[in-house]
Protein backbone atom coordinates (compact mmCIF):
# COMPACT_ATOMS: atom_id res chain seq x y z
CA UNK A 1 0.00 0.00 0.00
CA UNK A 2 1.53 3.45 -1.04
CA UNK A 3 -1.40 5.55 0.31
CA UNK A 4 1.35 7.22 2.34
CA UNK A 5 3.85 7.70 -0.11
CA UNK A 6 0.39 9.18 -2.42
CA UNK A 7 -0.32 11.89 0.16
CA UNK A 8 3.22 12.97 0.96
CA UNK A 9 3.42 13.43 -3.36
CA UNK A 10 0.45 15.32 -3.24
CA UNK A 11 1.35 17.42 -0.39
CA UNK A 12 5.10 17.86 -2.39
CA UNK A 13 3.33 18.83 -5.74
CA UNK A 14 0.63 21.57 -3.46
CA UNK A 15 3.35 23.01 -1.60
CA UNK A 16 5.05 24.14 -4.80
CA UNK A 17 2.38 25.25 -6.39
CA UNK A 18 1.11 27.14 -3.20
CA UNK A 19 4.73 28.86 -3.42
CA UNK A 20 5.03 29.35 -7.26
CA UNK A 21 1.54 31.00 -6.82
CA UNK A 22 3.02 32.93 -3.69
CA UNK A 23 5.72 34.09 -5.79
CA UNK A 24 3.41 35.39 -8.74
CA UNK A 25 0.91 37.18 -6.32
CA UNK A 26 3.75 38.58 -4.35
CA UNK A 27 5.29 39.71 -7.73
CA UNK A 28 2.27 41.41 -9.22
CA UNK A 29 1.75 43.47 -5.39
CA UNK A 30 5.13 44.34 -5.56
CA UNK A 31 5.53 45.54 -8.95
CA UNK A 32 2.24 47.91 -8.28
CA UNK A 33 3.53 48.83 -5.46
CA UNK A 34 6.79 50.18 -6.81
CA UNK A 35 4.80 51.81 -9.88
CA UNK A 36 2.50 53.41 -7.29
CA UNK A 37 5.60 54.75 -5.76
CA UNK A 38 7.60 55.95 -8.77
CA UNK A 39 4.73 57.75 -10.58
CA UNK A 40 3.94 59.24 -6.87
CA UNK A 41 8.07 59.98 -6.41
CA UNK A 42 7.65 61.62 -10.03
CA UNK A 43 4.72 63.52 -9.88
CA UNK A 44 5.81 65.34 -6.56
CA UNK A 45 9.34 66.37 -8.15
CA UNK A 46 6.92 67.34 -10.79
CA UNK A 47 5.02 69.94 -8.10
CA UNK A 48 7.72 71.11 -7.14
CA UNK A 49 9.33 71.98 -9.77
CA UNK A 50 6.57 74.01 -11.10
CA UNK A 51 5.91 75.45 -8.21
CA UNK A 52 10.01 76.92 -8.09
CA UNK A 53 9.35 78.31 -11.65
CA UNK A 54 6.01 80.11 -10.41
CA UNK A 55 7.87 81.75 -7.66
CA UNK A 56 10.70 82.73 -10.38
CA UNK A 57 13.79 80.49 -8.41
CA UNK A 58 16.48 78.74 -10.75
CA UNK A 59 15.00 75.23 -11.28
CA UNK A 60 18.17 72.77 -10.93
CA UNK A 61 19.50 70.49 -13.37
CA UNK A 62 17.10 67.05 -11.72
CA UNK A 63 13.93 68.68 -11.35
CA UNK A 64 13.87 70.45 -14.97
CA UNK A 65 14.41 66.56 -16.50
CA UNK A 66 11.59 66.13 -14.61
CA UNK A 67 9.40 68.94 -15.82
CA UNK A 68 10.64 68.85 -19.57
CA UNK A 69 9.93 65.30 -19.84
CA UNK A 70 5.97 65.71 -18.23
CA UNK A 71 5.74 68.01 -21.91
CA UNK A 72 5.67 71.80 -20.09
CA UNK A 73 7.70 74.49 -21.63
CA UNK A 74 9.95 75.95 -19.16
CA UNK A 75 9.84 79.50 -21.23
CA UNK A 76 5.73 80.00 -20.95
CA UNK A 77 6.63 80.61 -17.10
CA UNK A 78 6.88 84.16 -16.61
CA UNK A 79 6.68 84.97 -13.09
CA UNK A 80 6.06 88.73 -11.87
CA UNK A 81 8.54 88.10 -9.01
CA UNK A 82 11.34 86.02 -7.48
CA UNK A 83 11.16 84.50 -4.34
CA UNK A 84 14.56 83.92 -3.17
CA UNK A 85 14.20 85.21 0.10
CA UNK A 86 11.45 85.80 2.56
CA UNK A 87 9.67 88.07 0.55
CA UNK A 88 7.45 85.44 -0.98
CA UNK A 89 4.11 87.21 0.71
CA UNK A 90 4.42 89.53 -2.22
CA UNK A 91 3.52 86.96 -5.04
CA UNK A 92 0.98 88.35 -7.37
CA UNK A 93 -0.57 85.45 -9.09
CA UNK A 94 -1.59 86.68 -12.63
CA UNK A 95 -4.37 85.41 -15.20
CA UNK A 96 -1.34 83.37 -16.97
CA UNK A 97 -0.56 81.97 -13.75
CA UNK A 98 -3.72 81.07 -12.85
CA UNK A 99 -4.36 79.23 -16.04
CA UNK A 100 -1.63 76.67 -15.59
CA UNK A 101 -3.02 76.45 -11.79
CA UNK A 102 -5.85 74.80 -13.59
CA UNK A 103 -4.32 73.24 -15.42
CA UNK A 104 -2.08 71.75 -12.97
CA UNK A 105 -4.86 71.16 -10.34
CA UNK A 106 -7.01 68.88 -13.08
CA UNK A 107 -3.88 66.69 -13.21
CA UNK A 108 -2.56 66.66 -9.74
CA UNK A 109 -5.78 67.40 -7.98
CA UNK A 110 -4.43 65.12 -5.00
CA UNK A 111 -1.52 66.98 -4.30
CA UNK A 112 -0.61 69.64 -1.95
CA UNK A 113 2.76 71.69 -1.78
CA UNK A 114 3.89 73.89 1.25
CA UNK A 115 6.31 76.69 0.59
CA UNK A 116 8.44 76.80 3.94
CA UNK A 117 10.97 78.87 5.15
CA UNK A 118 13.62 76.61 6.81
CA UNK A 119 12.52 77.35 10.48
CA UNK A 120 9.19 75.36 9.13
CA UNK A 121 6.76 78.03 8.94
CA UNK A 122 4.82 78.97 6.33
CA UNK A 123 5.66 81.62 3.95
CA UNK A 124 4.15 84.75 5.02
CA UNK A 125 1.05 86.33 3.24
CA UNK A 126 -0.26 82.40 2.24
CA UNK A 127 -2.99 80.51 3.07
CA UNK A 128 -2.83 78.25 6.08
CA UNK A 129 -2.25 74.77 5.81
CA UNK A 130 -4.92 72.64 3.17
CA UNK A 131 -7.22 70.52 5.60
CA UNK A 132 -5.66 67.20 7.11
CA UNK A 133 -2.43 68.38 6.92
CA UNK A 134 0.58 69.11 8.76
CA UNK A 135 4.36 70.15 8.28
CA UNK A 136 7.06 67.03 9.00
CA UNK A 137 9.75 68.61 10.60
CA UNK A 138 11.86 65.14 10.62
CA UNK A 139 11.89 65.58 6.65
CA UNK A 140 13.21 69.32 6.47
CA UNK A 141 15.92 68.10 9.00
CA UNK A 142 16.77 65.71 6.61
CA UNK A 143 16.73 67.40 3.80
CA UNK A 144 18.59 70.26 5.41
CA UNK A 145 21.57 67.90 5.04
CA UNK A 146 21.06 65.81 1.92
CA UNK A 147 19.43 68.60 0.14
CA UNK A 148 15.93 66.45 -0.84
CA UNK A 149 13.78 63.92 1.57
CA UNK A 150 11.30 60.90 0.41
CA UNK A 151 9.38 59.31 2.94
CA UNK A 152 5.81 58.12 3.96
CA UNK A 153 3.58 59.37 6.44
CA UNK A 154 -0.17 59.33 7.74
CA UNK A 155 -1.85 62.42 8.20
CA UNK A 156 -4.12 63.90 10.47
CA UNK A 157 -6.75 61.46 10.06
CA UNK A 158 -4.72 58.47 9.35
CA UNK A 159 -4.52 58.66 5.38
CA UNK A 160 -1.06 57.54 3.94
CA UNK A 161 0.48 60.62 2.59
CA UNK A 162 3.81 60.43 0.60
CA UNK A 163 5.73 63.46 1.48
CA UNK A 164 8.67 65.02 -0.88
CA UNK A 165 10.42 67.69 0.97
CA UNK A 166 13.19 69.80 -1.32
CA UNK A 167 15.29 72.40 0.48
CA UNK A 168 16.38 75.54 -2.10
CA UNK A 169 19.33 77.65 -0.71
CA UNK A 170 19.14 81.49 -1.40
CA UNK A 171 20.84 84.35 -0.93
CA UNK A 172 19.30 85.84 2.00
CA UNK A 173 17.96 82.39 3.59
CA UNK A 174 17.40 78.94 2.82
CA UNK A 175 13.37 78.03 2.17
CA UNK A 176 12.06 74.61 1.42
CA UNK A 177 9.06 73.09 -0.33
CA UNK A 178 7.07 70.12 0.64
CA UNK A 179 4.94 68.50 -1.35
CA UNK A 180 2.31 65.56 -0.63
CA UNK A 181 0.02 63.22 -2.24
CA UNK A 182 -2.63 61.30 -0.61
CA UNK A 183 -2.64 57.78 -0.86
CA UNK A 184 -5.61 56.43 0.02
CA UNK A 185 -6.90 55.39 -3.22
CA UNK A 186 -3.55 53.71 -4.23
CA UNK A 187 -4.14 51.39 -0.72
CA UNK A 188 -7.45 50.82 -2.04
CA UNK A 189 -6.24 49.61 -4.82
CA UNK A 190 -3.64 47.25 -3.30
CA UNK A 191 -5.69 46.22 -0.69
CA UNK A 192 -8.56 45.05 -3.55
CA UNK A 193 -5.84 43.26 -5.46
CA UNK A 194 -4.39 41.37 -2.46
CA UNK A 195 -7.97 40.30 -1.76
CA UNK A 196 -8.28 39.00 -5.44
CA UNK A 197 -5.36 37.31 -4.89
CA UNK A 198 -6.12 35.29 -1.66
CA UNK A 199 -9.23 34.91 -3.25
CA UNK A 200 -7.80 33.22 -6.43
CA UNK A 201 -5.29 31.73 -4.40
CA UNK A 202 -7.51 29.37 -2.45
CA UNK A 203 -8.83 28.43 -5.79
CA UNK A 204 -5.98 28.18 -6.95
CA UNK A 205 -4.78 26.10 -3.79
CA UNK A 206 -8.23 23.78 -4.35
CA UNK A 207 -7.75 23.31 -8.14
CA UNK A 208 -4.16 22.05 -7.38
CA UNK A 209 -4.89 19.96 -4.94
CA UNK A 210 -7.30 17.85 -6.69
CA UNK A 211 -4.78 17.93 -9.50
CA UNK A 212 -1.55 17.03 -7.37
CA UNK A 213 -3.78 14.40 -5.97
CA UNK A 214 -4.69 12.66 -9.55
CA UNK A 215 -0.84 13.57 -10.83
CA UNK A 216 0.32 11.58 -7.50
CA UNK A 217 -2.15 8.78 -7.85
CA UNK A 218 -0.60 8.54 -11.99
CA UNK A 219 3.05 9.07 -10.59
CA UNK A 220 2.76 5.97 -7.90
CA UNK A 221 0.40 3.75 -10.51
CA UNK A 222 3.17 1.49 -11.64
CA UNK A 223 4.86 1.48 -7.97
CA UNK A 224 1.47 0.31 -6.63
CA UNK A 225 0.86 -2.27 -9.35
CA UNK A 226 4.53 -3.59 -8.54
CA UNK A 227 3.96 -3.43 -4.48
CA UNK A 228 0.14 -5.38 -4.85
CA UNK A 229 1.95 -7.94 -6.65
CA UNK A 230 5.10 -8.21 -4.61
CA UNK A 231 2.60 -8.92 -1.83
CA UNK A 232 0.47 -11.19 -3.37
CA UNK A 233 3.96 -13.16 -4.64
CA UNK A 234 5.28 -13.51 -0.87
CA UNK A 235 1.55 -14.15 0.71
CA UNK A 236 1.01 -16.98 -2.13
CA UNK A 237 5.26 -18.25 -1.68
CA UNK A 238 4.75 -18.42 2.10
CA UNK A 239 1.61 -20.33 1.71
CA UNK A 240 3.17 -22.74 -0.56
CA UNK A 241 6.25 -22.97 1.76
CA UNK A 242 4.37 -24.00 4.76
CA UNK A 243 2.88 -27.22 3.52
CA UNK A 244 6.18 -28.69 2.46
CA UNK A 245 7.99 -27.86 5.33
CA UNK A 246 5.62 -29.11 7.89
CA UNK A 247 6.03 -32.33 6.02
CA UNK A 248 10.02 -31.99 6.04
CA UNK A 249 9.89 -31.08 10.09
CA UNK A 250 7.24 -33.97 10.66
CA UNK A 251 9.92 -36.53 8.82
CA UNK A 252 12.82 -35.63 10.30
CA UNK A 253 11.55 -35.54 13.68
CA UNK A 254 10.57 -39.20 12.81
CA UNK A 255 13.96 -40.14 11.44
CA UNK A 256 15.41 -38.49 14.53
CA UNK A 257 14.01 -40.95 16.73
CA UNK A 258 14.96 -43.58 15.17
CA UNK A 259 18.61 -42.73 13.95
CA UNK A 260 20.88 -44.84 16.46
CA UNK A 261 24.38 -43.39 14.77
CA UNK A 262 25.35 -39.96 16.41
CA UNK A 263 26.55 -38.58 13.11
CA UNK A 264 23.51 -39.09 11.63
CA UNK A 265 21.57 -37.86 14.93
CA UNK A 266 23.88 -34.88 14.81
CA UNK A 267 23.06 -34.14 11.05
CA UNK A 268 19.18 -34.48 11.46
CA UNK A 269 19.46 -32.26 14.18
CA UNK A 270 20.66 -29.21 12.20
CA UNK A 271 18.39 -30.12 9.66
CA UNK A 272 15.31 -30.03 11.79
CA UNK A 273 16.79 -26.62 13.16
CA UNK A 274 17.15 -25.22 10.03
CA UNK A 275 13.11 -26.32 9.42
CA UNK A 276 12.50 -24.38 12.64
CA UNK A 277 14.34 -21.40 11.71
CA UNK A 278 12.39 -21.75 7.50
CA UNK A 279 9.19 -21.88 9.48
CA UNK A 280 9.43 -19.01 11.65
CA UNK A 281 10.88 -17.04 8.98
CA UNK A 282 8.10 -17.55 6.35
CA UNK A 283 5.70 -16.59 9.41
CA UNK A 284 7.42 -13.74 9.70
CA UNK A 285 7.37 -12.53 6.13
CA UNK A 286 3.31 -13.44 6.50
CA UNK A 287 2.93 -11.04 9.19
CA UNK A 288 4.98 -8.18 7.67
CA UNK A 289 2.73 -8.67 4.45
CA UNK A 290 -0.13 -8.37 6.42
CA UNK A 291 1.06 -5.66 8.26
CA UNK A 292 1.56 -3.91 5.10
CA UNK A 293 -1.50 -4.57 3.54
CA UNK A 294 -3.09 -3.13 7.11
CA UNK A 295 -5.32 -6.65 6.92
CA UNK A 296 -4.08 -8.04 10.50
CA UNK A 297 -6.75 -8.16 12.50
CA UNK A 298 -6.03 -6.36 16.19
CA UNK A 299 -8.32 -5.78 18.86
CA UNK A 300 -7.58 -3.37 21.44
CA UNK A 301 -8.57 -3.84 24.96
CA UNK A 302 -6.98 -2.71 28.37
CA UNK A 303 -4.30 -4.57 30.00
CA UNK A 304 -3.03 -4.03 33.08
CA UNK A 305 1.03 -4.53 32.78
CA UNK A 306 1.65 -5.49 36.80
CA UNK A 307 -0.45 -8.88 35.82
CA UNK A 308 0.94 -8.85 32.18
CA UNK A 309 4.57 -8.08 32.13
CA UNK A 310 5.35 -10.68 34.95
CA UNK A 311 3.20 -13.19 33.34
CA UNK A 312 5.95 -12.90 30.25
CA UNK A 313 8.68 -12.62 31.74
CA UNK A 314 8.15 -16.13 33.98
CA UNK A 315 8.09 -18.04 30.33
CA UNK A 316 11.66 -16.09 29.98
CA UNK A 317 13.52 -17.11 32.78
CA UNK A 318 14.53 -20.12 31.79
CA UNK A 319 15.91 -18.70 28.89
CA UNK A 320 17.58 -16.26 31.39
CA UNK A 321 19.01 -18.79 33.62
CA UNK A 322 20.79 -20.13 31.04
CA UNK A 323 22.91 -17.46 29.86
CA UNK A 324 23.22 -16.60 33.57
CA UNK A 325 20.94 -13.04 33.48
CA UNK A 326 18.64 -11.83 35.31
CA UNK A 327 15.39 -9.78 34.86
CA UNK A 328 14.53 -7.01 36.80
CA UNK A 329 10.88 -5.45 36.70
CA UNK A 330 10.18 -1.87 38.13
CA UNK A 331 6.25 -1.73 37.21
CA UNK A 332 4.05 0.93 38.02
CA UNK A 333 0.04 -0.46 38.12
CA UNK A 334 -0.65 1.18 35.03
CA UNK A 335 -2.45 0.07 31.85
CA UNK A 336 -2.73 0.28 27.97
CA UNK A 337 -4.94 -0.10 25.15
CA UNK A 338 -3.65 -2.89 23.14
CA UNK A 339 -4.24 -6.28 21.56
CA UNK A 340 -2.66 -8.79 23.94
CA UNK A 341 -1.57 -10.95 21.85
CA UNK A 342 0.74 -8.55 19.55
CA UNK A 343 1.91 -7.01 22.39
CA UNK A 344 3.20 -9.94 24.30
CA UNK A 345 4.47 -10.97 20.22
CA UNK A 346 6.28 -7.52 20.26
CA UNK A 347 7.75 -7.78 24.35
CA UNK A 348 8.84 -11.15 23.42
CA UNK A 349 10.72 -10.13 20.41
CA UNK A 350 12.69 -7.17 22.50
CA UNK A 351 13.57 -8.89 25.82
CA UNK A 352 14.86 -12.14 23.99
CA UNK A 353 16.70 -9.66 21.64
CA UNK A 354 17.66 -8.09 25.38
CA UNK A 355 18.40 -11.48 26.68
CA UNK A 356 20.88 -12.40 23.91
CA UNK A 357 22.33 -9.68 23.77
CA UNK A 358 23.44 -9.14 27.49
CA UNK A 359 26.67 -10.36 28.69
CA UNK A 360 26.86 -13.14 31.67
CA UNK A 361 26.18 -11.84 35.48
CA UNK A 362 24.16 -9.18 34.31
CA UNK A 363 20.70 -7.99 34.09
CA UNK A 364 18.14 -6.96 31.78
CA UNK A 365 15.58 -4.09 33.16
CA UNK A 366 11.62 -3.99 32.59
CA UNK A 367 10.39 -0.24 33.39
CA UNK A 368 6.99 0.86 32.84
CA UNK A 369 6.42 4.60 33.74
CA UNK A 370 4.04 6.84 32.88
CA UNK A 371 4.09 9.65 30.15
CA UNK A 372 1.59 11.89 29.73
CA UNK A 373 -1.93 10.43 28.43
CA UNK A 374 0.38 7.67 27.38
CA UNK A 375 2.47 4.87 28.88
CA UNK A 376 5.93 3.75 28.30
CA UNK A 377 7.35 0.07 28.52
CA UNK A 378 11.42 0.07 28.47
CA UNK A 379 13.83 -3.08 28.07
CA UNK A 380 17.31 -2.06 28.70
CA UNK A 381 20.36 -4.51 28.37
CA UNK A 382 24.08 -3.86 29.20
CA UNK A 383 25.17 -5.08 26.22
CA UNK A 384 28.06 -3.84 23.66
CA UNK A 385 25.07 -1.19 22.63
CA UNK A 386 24.79 -0.02 18.82
CA UNK A 387 26.50 2.47 17.02
CA UNK A 388 25.08 5.56 15.68
CA UNK A 389 24.80 4.63 12.03
CA UNK A 390 22.90 1.18 13.03
CA UNK A 391 20.19 2.72 14.84
CA UNK A 392 19.07 4.70 11.80
CA UNK A 393 18.81 1.08 10.46
CA UNK A 394 17.85 -1.64 12.87
CA UNK A 395 14.01 -1.28 12.22
CA UNK A 396 14.81 -1.90 8.48
CA UNK A 397 13.95 -5.12 7.58
CA UNK A 398 16.59 -7.97 7.51
CA UNK A 399 19.32 -5.61 8.81
CA UNK A 400 21.37 -7.06 11.50
CA UNK A 401 23.79 -4.87 13.63
CA UNK A 402 27.06 -6.45 15.12
CA UNK A 403 26.01 -5.75 18.69
CA UNK A 404 25.91 -9.44 19.45
CA UNK A 405 27.16 -10.57 22.88
CA UNK A 406 26.13 -14.40 22.31
CA UNK A 407 28.67 -15.76 19.03
CA UNK A 408 25.58 -18.69 18.51
CA UNK A 409 22.79 -15.65 18.20
CA UNK A 410 21.14 -15.91 15.01
CA UNK A 411 18.09 -14.12 13.64
CA UNK A 412 16.74 -13.12 10.46
CA UNK A 413 16.86 -9.39 10.99
CA UNK A 414 13.06 -9.00 10.42
CA UNK A 415 12.28 -9.23 15.03
CA UNK A 416 12.03 -5.15 15.25
CA UNK A 417 10.52 -4.55 11.94
CA UNK A 418 7.89 -6.90 13.23
CA UNK A 419 8.11 -4.85 16.73
CA UNK A 420 7.43 -1.46 15.26
CA UNK A 421 4.72 -2.78 12.67
CA UNK A 422 3.01 -4.04 15.92
CA UNK A 423 2.93 -1.25 18.10
CA UNK A 424 2.61 1.29 14.83
CA UNK A 425 -1.05 -0.50 14.07
CA UNK A 426 -1.72 -0.62 17.87
CA UNK A 427 -1.32 3.77 17.68
CA UNK A 428 2.07 3.77 19.34
CA UNK A 429 5.47 4.24 18.36
CA UNK A 430 8.68 1.98 19.42
CA UNK A 431 12.24 4.01 19.54
CA UNK A 432 15.92 3.29 20.93
CA UNK A 433 18.61 4.61 22.73
CA UNK A 434 22.03 3.29 22.74
CA UNK A 435 25.84 3.88 22.50
CA UNK A 436 28.97 1.75 22.25
CA UNK A 437 29.59 -0.12 25.67
CA UNK A 438 26.64 1.47 27.63
CA UNK A 439 23.75 -1.20 26.97
CA UNK A 440 20.43 -0.56 24.49
CA UNK A 441 17.18 0.62 25.93
CA UNK A 442 13.57 0.29 23.74
CA UNK A 443 11.11 2.15 24.48
CA UNK A 444 7.44 1.39 23.52
CA UNK A 445 4.58 4.17 23.80
CA UNK A 446 0.95 2.93 24.06
CA UNK A 447 -2.32 5.05 24.99
CA UNK A 448 -3.09 4.87 28.20
CA UNK A 449 -6.04 2.96 29.39
CA UNK A 450 -8.87 4.38 32.14
CA UNK A 451 -10.53 1.54 33.24
CA UNK A 452 -14.04 2.29 35.27
CA UNK A 453 -14.75 0.77 38.89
Amino acid sequence: MLKRLRWQLTLLYLFSSIILASLIGWGAYSLLNYYFQSANDQALKLKVGLALMEYGLPLPDDLEIVVSNAGFNISEFSPTTSITNPGLSEIDEDETLEEHRVELESSQADIYILPLLITGDLVTGLKTLPPNTAINFDAITSARTTGIDFRTINSLKGIPVRLFTYMIQGQESDQVFQAGRYLLEQQQVLQQLSRTMVIAGGLVTLIMGIASWLMAGRTIKPSQAAWDKQQLFISNASHELRAPLTLIHAGVELSLRKARDPELHGLLTDVLNDSDYMKKLIEDLLLLSRLDAHSLKIELQPIRLAEFIPDLTRQLRRLAENQNVAIDESIEPLSVMADPVRLKQVLLIITDNALRNSPCDNSVEIAVTPHGSNVDISVRDHGQGITLDDQEKVFDRFFKADDRSSPEYSGSGLGLSIAKGLIEAQNGHIRLDSSPGNGTTVVITLPAAHESG
